[in-house]
């Protein structure tokens, strides 16, 4: 996820728009966090570029790996610097370029493959279906791949790349931060290379900005696909505080995905759980329309009127009945058994 606006980063390099994508690992199996993008220059907890949200994600973390939260690098134009010594290895539907082992590049390729799969089948616009990913071996160098000075201790990956004119990414990828990746376990990874070419099949097939909890919840939502593990585990540091009444009250804003703020893993799942909602209640196909219908072609700030008005037109429902709603299924979830 992004990091907060008073964070110090690294000067731009050259104009290039760019989007971010994060992740975060917590205490459960798999517990993640993706970024998004912003179309302001300082990073937050999501980020926009050229008005082209795509956001953190929040899956469940590792057992006995620290945390690790997605950040969205600054917006504008930056060239990423070439990785010396690099080599590439081409998958079926990726690129993987990095300065760690060839082994390792491979099984990231052989991830990003099964990743551009998932992502295919439920992102049923049309995109390259192919996904780029940068490997370094070492946080230095991946510091000066994505142009952050900032503390990215928590931060697993982020995607960034170039807006058209279009208002479409036409060349993302997605960076990989090397101690925090290593912290994952392999169905960690995954995750976030599923959520993250979800991100990117998303960018460059849509344009506009979304709320954020859309944004993220929906890349989890892909993510989380075919896991095989239940909503309550998943959630589990979510329900906790639900069954503390310390869980949210409205679906999550921007703000609540800022790092800074205080702890956001259970703000990524709410935002799943959210999406997740939408997609049992109304289908897949219906839950692509809302997205795509509250999105703002202008301004992240207009994105909640777009969607409150997707509610109506698309779901026949309203904000604050789906929130109702909402709550009800994370206060059952969160109920003793």
């Amino acid at each position: 996820m992004p990091l907060t606006d008073h964070q110090p980063r690294m000067p731009r390099r050259t104009s290039r728009a760019r989007r971010a994508a994060l992740v975060v690992v917590g205490s459960l199996l798999l517990t993640l966090v993706t970024a998004c993008d912003r179309d302001e220059p300082t990073p937050t907890t999501s980020a926009y570029a050229n008005q082209t949200p795509a956001g953190p994600e929040v899956p469940q973390p590792a057992p006995n790996a620290s945390p690790t939260i997605a950040a969205s690098p600054p917006t504008g134009e930056q060239t990423p610097t070439t990785m010396s010594g690099a080599i590439t290895v081409k998958g079926r539907f990726s690129t993987v370029t990095g300065t760690v082992d060839k082994a390792t590049l491979t099984a990231y390729a052989k991830m990003a493959d099964t990743a551009v799969a998932e992502v295919s089948k439920r992102w049923k616009r049309t995109w390259p279906r192919k996904v780029t990913i940068i490997a370094p071996a070492d946080a230095t160098t991946f510091r000066d791949q994505v142009g952050r000075a900032d503390d990215l201790s928590q931060v697993a990956a982020i995607t960034d790349g170039p807006i058209g004119a279009s208002g479409l990414a036409t060349g993302d990828r997605v960076v990989l931060n090397p101690d925090a990746f290593a912290k994952l376990t392999p169905a960690g990874r995954q995750f976030v290379i599923t959520h993250e070419s979800t991100h990117v099949a998303v960018r460059s097939s849509l344009s506009g900005a979304a709320p954020l909890w859309l944004v993220e919840g929906f890349a989890d939502h892909v993510g989380y696909a075919g896991s095989g593990r239940p909503r309550a585990e998943l959630a589990a540091p979510l329900l906790a505080k639900v069954a503390e009444r310390t869980g949210p009250t409205r679906l999550p804003t921007q703000g609540d995905f800022d790092p800074s703020q205080g702890e956001i893993g259970p703000t990524y799942l709410a935002a799943w759980l959210a999406v997740d909602l939408i997609a049992r209640r109304h289908g897949e196909e219906a839950l692509q329309r809302f997205y795509a219908a509250s999105r703002d072609p202008n301004s992240p700030a207009l994105a909640d009127a777009a969607m409150d008005k997707a509610f109506v037109a698309v779901l026949g429902t309203t904000r604050a009945a789906f929130t109702k709603q909402w709550l009800a299924e994370l206060s059952q979830l969160a109920a003793p058994k």
